[in-house]
């Protein structure tokens, strides 16, 4: 069980620059199947074997009732590692179709993190890993930006106060082509996935923009990384007035104005 020194270098800037992990942490890696979260599991496998303080190692599988899962290819993978495996059937599908037709990813996403929260309150685990890459961090920028009108994307690390649940992402320094190739260590074959709206949400029409938007100009990608940081310089037009403000200030504006000068 291996990984280059770049992957693993990328694995611990992140745990320890995002304080994701610590002595004794119980960690269930949200396992969909995809190339995402079969190296996520892999490569915290990796890090577990060399990492200078203990911490327990699991995997949970949402049935979200779209279809086929290949849960023994997902056991049995979970299982060469040496790592628990947990699943989970739902009517997640179900609900989303008859509840968020038109924002069906959002929802999904939620009640699907409710189901992993569930097995971690069952199991006593305290943290959850989902495989969202550096790639995935983009994305989520660009689409807050287009769709909600709002600049912000996923945390790192955040806290669920109600649950005590740390959520950790330890691929956001890997982009989605670093993580293509980590597979070759993993030794893993993503499976299919079921949901019938794969490939045409609002998020892969953002990663596609995306990328040609790199194609004419590569430093769109490192702009954008660091226009996600903190501490970088905002220029931004002053916040919008009510209707109450906007009315006191007609009435100073009014009384500014020499009624010679209209």
């Amino acid at each position: 069980m291996r990984l280059p020194k770049l992957y693993l270098r990328k694995l611990w800037r992140a745990a320890m620059e995002f304080e994701m992990l610590k002595e004794n942490d119980k960690v269930v890696v949200g396992l969909s199947g995809g190339k995402d979260s079969l190296f996520l599991l892999y490569a915290l496998r990796v890090m577990q074997n060399n990492s200078p303080f203990s911490f327990e190692l699991a995997a949970a599988t949402i049935d979200l009732g779209y279809g086929q899962i290949r849960e023994d290819y997902l056991r049995n993978y979970c299982k060469k590692l040496s790592v628990p495996f947990y699943l989970e059937r739902t009517n997640i599908a179900e609900v989303v179709k008859e509840r968020s037709p038109n924002n069906p990813c959002s929802s999904c996403a939620f009640y699907r993190k409710g189901a992993l929260i569930r097995i971690l309150k069952r199991e006593e685990a305290n943290v959850l890993a989902f495989a969202h890459h550096q790639d995935d961090a983009l994305e989520t920028f660009l689409l807050s930006l287009f769709y909600s009108g709002q600049l912000k994307t996923f945390m790192p690390t955040t806290y669920l106060d109600k649950s005590a649940i740390r959520v950790i992402r330890p691929l956001v320094y890997f982009t989605e082509a670093e993580v293509k190739g980590g597979l070759t260590y993993a030794e893993a074959e993503p499976v299919k996935n079921p949901c019938p709206y794969s490939g045409k949400t609002q998020r892969e029409q953002v990663k596609n923009l995306l990328k040609d938007l790199v194609k004419d100009n590569p430093n769109v990608y490192t702009h954008l990384l660091s226009a996600m940081r903190e501490g970088k310089k905002v220029e931004l037009w002053p916040k919008q007035k009510n209707k109450l403000e906007m009315h006191q200030f007609y009435l100073k504006y009014l009384g500014n104005i020499d009624s010679n000068d209209i």
